[in-house]
């Protein structure tokens, strides 16, 4: 009788790149979202109290050369994944869409936890949700693929036209609700022009653990604004098109032995990329804003973050082919990407917060850089240890089971 029960990839089947590259993309996105945490996003400049004269030169380079690239990365890498996990099942006649919703109603619930809980910025919720429909792309043709990808990475175009000319701001229903929750249980609300909006200075200084998690339930709905203000929706979709691509082309066709191409991405990617996003760091950090500079701002980012987020991944895979030694500091953590993303809310949590030690508002962007490769570092060491007792970080290990449905051993 034939076994049906599905089984995790093993580790002589991993990618040893990809894992690499997971880990690289852990640690910017982390460099982005202790903006959040630290309080910088929030305070005035003259209440930080710990500056140093690099700040905006560092705060400027971030915003060129990491926002939105390695979040752009690591959905390029869940297209892929998605792809590895179809070949592997449908390789061993198992159904691909049964047991990837599955994984994803796990992943779905993990990232409402998180969101609504603990971090606003969460990406699972989202991850998980686009999930479900990726299933449809899964047997598109190649050229299906990008068309669909490229149009959706414009698509934020069409959804700021729509909200400008129409003077409909759906986002702002996710929006109210957030402040409803805020008032509902009696947390600081502040005026913001004509609108109430959630306190969130208070929320990052509040020391109370109930109230933590009360503005933590409006919070989240503070992010569903925000992703739908961005139409983050679609473009976060159309990177995922492009990893379904790249996974297909590096099962199917040895992409990344393909050392040409990869030349031809990096450079091409590079050159469209980077001035535009040097002209999108400038708007965002040096002018005022205005309807015609934030439409430039969507446009830039819809030519000039995938590109150069491409980029990187494809120097990347070169630099990996040579062999680097350092590169393969990042692979523990890429193979415990999930908890150590969690991780790292929960560290900056307990340091940042009220809750924790109070530090918000306390660092300019040098020192709190400084804390953010630190904690990095501190992950790749616990990673390295970790891995070498059990197979799986604990929360990839908890998603597994639950997901494959077998008892699946954790120690080595």
């Amino acid at each position: 009788m034939q076994n049906d029960t599905v089984k995790p990839i093993q580790k002589s089947e991993r990618i040893h790149y990809l894992d690499i590259l997971r880990g690289i993309a852990i640690f910017f996105i982390y460099s982005a979202n202790i903006l959040f945490f630290s309080g910088i996003w929030f305070f005035p400049k003259e209440k930080i109290a710990y500056t140093l004269p690099t700040d905006e030169i560092f705060a400027f380079v971030n915003y060129v050369l990491v926002d939105g690239k390695f979040y752009s990365i690591f959905s390029i890498l869940f297209g892929i994944g998605c792809y590895i996990q179809y070949n592997n099942l449908t390789s061993n006649n198992k159904a691909f869409a049964p047991f990837f919703r599955k994984r994803m109603f796990w992943l779905l619930l993990f990232g409402l936890i998180h969101m609504f809980l603990f971090w606003p910025g969460d990406i699972l919720t989202l991850y998980a949700f686009l999930g479900f429909f990726l299933i449809w792309f899964v047997k598109k043709s190649n050229k299906t693929l990008l068309v669909t990808a490229s149009i959706l990475i414009l698509f934020p175009l069409v959804n700021w036209a729509f909200m400008h000319f129409s003077g409909i701001y759906y986002p702002g229903i996710a929006f109210q609700k957030s402040t409803e929750v805020y008032q509902h249980f009696e947390m600081p609300v502040i005026k913001f022009g004509e609108y109430l909006q959630p306190n969130i200075l208070a929320f990052l200084e509040n020391d109370n653990i109930g109230d933590f998690f009360k503005m933590s339930l409006g919070n989240g709905f503070v992010r569903i604004g925000m992703i739908l203000d961005e139409a983050r929706i679609f473009k976060v979709f159309g990177i995922f098109l492009i990893g379904l691509w790249a996974g297909r082309k590096i099962l199917n066709n040895n992409l990344l032995e393909d050392t040409s191409f990869l030349k031809k991405v990096f450079v091409i990617g590079l050159i469209v990329g980077l001035p535009i996003n040097i002209v999108r760091g400038y708007i965002e950090i040096y002018t005022e804003n205005s309807d015609t500079l934030h439409l430039f701002h969507i446009l830039a980012y819809a030519l000039g973050t995938v590109p150069l987020a491409l980029s990187y991944a494809a120097g990347i895979a070169l630099w990996t082919k040579k062999g680097t030694k350092y590169l393969n500091w990042f692979a523990p953590v890429g193979k415990t990407a999930l908890s150590n993303y969690l991780f790292q809310t929960f560290i900056s949590i307990i340091i940042f917060y009220g809750v924790g030690f109070n530090l918000t508002g306390k660092f300019g962007f040098t020192y709190v850089m400084i804390i953010g490769l630190v904690i990095f570092a501190m992950q790749i060491l616990l990673s390295k240890i970790w891995l070498s007792y059990f197979k799986f970080g604990p929360m990839e290990w908890l998603w597994r089971k639950l997901t494959y449905g077998i008892n699946l051993k954790l120690k080595k």
